[in-house]
């Protein structure tokens, strides 16, 4: 790509503020004068992630990631480092200029998928094969705000008609291709046709792929959806979370559906907290994602007998996630959209704030007690059950599972877990397991040059690279000297910005850690200083020797002399 120019960098870097930034993808809160929250970057309970403002730098104690601003979009949207700079521009409103040497082979694949939410969503509005798709979604009370809140659109009945139309804007059809919006068959062709299409966005609001609704009438799936590509993992995304996340943040609730159009329509009534699973089994991924925003989820899944088994299934992912699942029975042959339609939206906000446990729905579905059932139903629902619980990794909540259900339902589940009474539970991610290794003096004396860099020119001439034990210390050490040789600010934010390899850059925000919480940082950079002094002095001491035996070997008594007297000299100073 282009280089962005220095002045554009350091514009883009002084204008995105790291709490804000992050703020979007994670829930944090404020903890002394940091923030915490979950990590977005490995699955726990307990929040491990810092974000120190006063850096403008990121820590994870469970899994050890770290970062600047640019670092964070850089691994959270899989991004390189001009276009996480492009991603940051654009939300803060500044302008890039674009050169010859062009994109990324990702940020293509982006513009691709960008393009082509602008060709259906104007084929939808602006055309006449798009009039019956606009009739369709009229009669199903979707208005245009919504059309164009969700980026709806409409793939024409050809089978070229996007290839043509991104051909006329210089969009490569390698990057459509990537995108998995074109199929290749004896030549590439639209993967989408006569279809009624629904953007699918990550987190941040980018199109990673499309949903493609069948036109009432015709034959064919009901829905084709985008392959898995560079930018799409099914298990990682959630239709909606986009749009929803500050809702859910502010309700500490999220309400799960099956399907885009059953979103849409609660959204557009008004119930914002919203998100769909678009067909999915729901993955860990997923719990993850909605576990950084609130602490309820209520799955709100289609009544038939595979609804039901999704929504017991979900109910274990989530449960091993921290989370309080709940579940609607809706009334058998009514889904959400139908529901919302036929009884309003203060019916079913009201259906949502009274969902059942787990528990009190597996009793709310019998009739009578699970002891007055066949042998069959009973083996059935115990079943169900020990599936739920079986992806829980907490065994403290797997116990309180337990309880409640011998409590609730009478009967325990314990004998009827395979292997219950074997299982070992990993305990990765705790606080506790990360050795952060704050006796490290050299990590701690890093951390205070960085914080207070008025204090490397003192330390310059006592304290060189050679003098670390650690070459990720001594390499960072050496960063910090290319800094402030070219006039830059020594910053956490400047040090990020020249590391490229990730583990050094976790070490650098584990160490840029230490002196936050240092109560007399100038006392115990001295005691760092003596120590340097004193390696340096046993590491002379050890060289000294080999020069005394060689010069006695020579018979060279003055050198003898002088390398003796330096010898007891410094000897003394140990």
């Amino acid at each position: 790509m282009g280089r962005i120019p220095e002045d554009i960098v350091q514009r883009i870097k002084n204008e995105s503020d790291i709490i804000s930034v992050v703020s979007e993808f994670v829930n944090l809160r404020k903890s002394g004068k940091d923030f915490k929250g979950l990590c977005p970057f490995h699955q726990e309970k307990t929040p491990s992630f810092f974000v120190i403002p006063a850096k403008q730098f990121y820590h994870c104690f469970g899994c050890g990631k770290g970062g600047n601003v640019i670092n964070f979009i850089m691994d959270h949207e899989r991004l390189e480092y001009p276009d996480a700079l492009r991603f940051l521009a654009q939300k803060a409103g500044i302008e890039i200029p674009r050169t010859d040497s062009g994109s990324s082979d990702i940020e293509r694949v982006y513009e691709a998928l960008s393009f082509a939410e602008r060709f259906f969503n104007n084929r939808l509005l602006a055309s006449d094969d798009g009039r019956p798709a606009r009739d369709y979604l009229k009669s199903r009370g979707i208005n245009e705000d919504i059309i164009k809140r969700f980026g709806l659109g409409f793939a024409p009945d050809s089978w070229d008609g996007l290839l043509k139309a991104a051909s006329g804007e210089k969009i490569q059809t390698v990057a459509l291709e990537r995108a998995g919006l074109v199929k290749r068959k004896q030549g590439l062709y639209d993967r989408f046709r006569k279809r009624i299409m629904v953007p699918i966005k990550n987190i941040s609001g980018k199109n990673v792929a499309f949903g493609g609704r069948i036109m009432p009438g015709d034959e064919g799936a009901k829905y084709i959806n985008s392959p898995e590509t560079d930018v799409y993992k099914k298990s990682r995304i959630l239709y909606g979370l986009d749009i929803s996340k500050n809702s859910m943040r502010e309700k500490n609730e999220a309400v799960v559906v099956e399907g885009y159009f059953d979103l849409i329509s609660l959204f557009q009534a008004g119930i914002t907290n919203v998100v769909a699973a678009s067909g999915t089994g729901f993955a860990s991924e997923q719990a993850s994602l909605l576990s950084r925003f609130c602490g309820r989820v209520v799955l709100m899944y289609d009544p038939d007998s595979a609804g039901i088994k999704a929504a017991f299934r979900a109910c274990g992912v989530l449960y091993n996630a921290g989370l309080e699942p709940r579940l609607i029975r809706l009334p058998k042959g009514t889904d959400p959209d139908g529901y919302i339609r036929k009884h309003g939206a203060e019916n079913l906000s009201k259906v949502i704030s009274e969902a059942d446990d787990i528990f009190d729905f597996v009793i709310k579905g019998l009739k009578g007690k699970i002891s007055d059932q066949t042998v069959a139903v009973q083996k059935k629902i115990i079943g169900k059950i020990v599936e739920l619980i079986e992806p829980i990794g907490d065994r403290q909540t797997r116990a309180i599972i337990y309880e409640k259900i011998y409590s609730r339902l009478g009967v325990d589940i314990k004998p009827f877990a395979p292997g219950e009474e074997k299982r070992r539970v990993a305990s990765a991610g705790r606080l506790d397991d990360v050795n952060v290794n704050k006796d490290n003096f050299e990590n701690t004396f890093l951390s205070i040059i960085i914080s207070h860099p008025e204090l490397y020119g003192e330390c310059l001439d006592k304290v060189d690279g050679s003098l670390f034990s650690e070459s990720d210390n001594a390499k960072i050490f050496e960063i910090i000297g290319t800094i402030q040789s070219s006039g830059r600010e020594i910053s956490v934010s400047n040090l990020f910005d020249e590391i490229g390899s990730n583990g050094l850059r976790d070490r650098l925000s584990k160490i840029a850690f230490i002196e936050h919480s240092l109560a007399d940082w100038a006392t115990v950079f001295d005691d760092c200083m003596r120590r340097f002094k004193k390696i340096a002095i046993k590491r002379r001491l050890d060289e000294l020797k080999s020069l005394i035996d060689k010069a006695g070997k020579e018979s060279d008594r003055d050198r003898l002399e002088i390398l003796t007297r330096e010898f007891h000299k410094l000897k003394a100073e140990v």
